[in-house]
């Protein structure tokens, strides 16, 4: 697959078929790309955790917060949930640049699972607390980014971007996602 259909493809994905399960192998492959992504200086300070269980995601689930602009909908029910996460932790100090490199990681890990037919949604809104409670940290580092992830159970749809950018779903439930053209982003 070409690069700009993984990019097209590679839409938020908030409804999964939970029960298709993703083992630890497999995201150690989506994992794999992210670290030889490049990064800052090369100080390769990310890492990831993996998670897989099923008890272990449904611990992590009420910690996550789901499509802000979607402001009826608490986020995908029971059955249509993620089947894995895999969560970015960055160092406690000193984050200058890591945002971008965490932000490169997940792309990397998004398009891969894209690329073997998985969706993905890359979720910065959570209880930090809460999650930190249920996941182990390595010493000096706590989470900044959740990857959920598996098969998609929704349809997403690219729009064009008209008078706004908020995201929504039809009466049918398919989720549309209004993108700006290309020369309203490009400077010259």
């Amino acid at each position: 697959m070409k690069m700009i259909e993984l990019a097209r493809g590679n839409r938020s994905t908030r409804r999964f078929r939970q029960s298709a399960r993703l083992s630890r192998e497999r995201l150690l492959q989506f994992i794999e790309t992210a670290r030889l992504a490049p990064c800052g200086a090369n100080l390769q300070l990310v890492r990831f955790t993996p998670v897989w269980e099923e008890e272990l995601c449904e611990r992590i689930f009420p910690h996550l917060n789901w499509a802000g602009y979607l402001k009826d909908w608490d986020g995908p029910g029971q059955g249509q949930r993620p089947a894995a996460y895999i969560i970015i932790q960055l160092p406690d100090e000193d984050r200058r640049h890591l945002p971008v490199d965490a932000g490169i990681s997940a792309a990397y890990i998004t398009l891969s699972a894209r690329e073997s037919g998985l969706g993905s949604c890359m979720i910065m809104s959570f209880d930090m607390q809460g999650l930190s409670a249920i996941i182990s940290s390595p010493e000096g580092y706590s989470p900044f980014l959740v990857i959920a992830l598996g098969v998609p159970a929704e349809e997403v749809v690219l729009e064009r971007a008209g008078s706004g950018i908020e995201y929504y779903r039809d009466g049918s439930g398919v989720h549309h996602v209004p993108k700006r053209d290309l020369e309203d982003l490009v400077t010259r």
